[in-house]
């Protein structure tokens, strides 16, 4: 993986607030069937109890919410009170109040051990620096039922000799170009990472096309 363009937590928070309206119109839209691609191998039951990190303006969380029913709980974090916001409103249009968002830092996750049956984490591991990414994997980790599962859905590659578009963009342009245009996103590969944090039944799906992405499906060990 190439190094992130690295930027502290209050510019990230600072740009997705700005851009939080127009990534909802333009990018979010895109990403859609990538996600239901991924929420497709969630295999999600009623009652079940479920987090999303990084909820964004709130498309996933309100797919979730309806897999999940209405008498369940679901709770989503983002670092982007934009974000937050627009989640909100997503969720209370489509007939949702079961609901809790907070802000809040994946690095640390403001819930106690053991609590969730299945976490959701989409696009955002490709935007964190890989220096952070066990820590952040070691939170869902902790968070997480035993048996407890998660899927994770990143920008990526096919395997890690390939050179992409998105990589040389990435090394050429402005950091703030990449941050406030592109996301400051590049692609990642976490099954590697996923099998260190001691997860098991470790798959990776490889997903072609405009936006190369990669869904990590992995269960916290009983």
């Amino acid at each position: 993986m190439i190094s992130v363009k690295e930027f502290t937590p209050e510019v990230i928070k600072r740009a997705y607030n700005r851009r939080s309206w127009i990534y909802s119109k333009t990018i979010a839209q895109m990403e859609w069937q990538y996600h239901l691609t991924a929420l497709d191998q969630a295999n999600i039951k009623t009652g079940e109890n479920i987090l999303e990190v990084a909820v964004g303006p709130g498309l996933t969380i309100v797919e979730l919410a309806k897999r999940a029913g209405k008498e369940t709980i679901i709770y989503g974090i983002d670092t982007s009170t934009g974000m937050l916001s627009l989640a909100e409103q997503n969720l209370l249009s489509h007939g949702f109040s079961n609901f809790q968002l907070k802000e809040a830092d994946s690095r640390q996750l403001p819930f106690e051990d053991n609590t969730f049956d299945f976490l959701y984490n989409g696009y955002m591991l490709d935007l964190i620096p890989v220096k952070d990414m066990p820590r952040i994997l070691n939170e869902f980790h902790r968070v997480l039922k035993p048996g407890g599962r998660m899927i994770l859905l990143n920008m990526s590659k096919i395997d890690k000799s390939a050179k992409t578009s998105r990589e040389t963009l990435y090394s050429i342009l402005p950091a703030k170009f990449m941050l406030y245009i592109l996301g400051g996103c590049r692609p990642v590969l976490m099954e590697g990472m996923v099998n260190d944090t001691h997860f098991e039944n470790i798959s990776r799906t490889y997903l072609d096309g405009k936006f190369p992405s990669e869904i990590v499906k992995a269960t916290k060990p009983h």
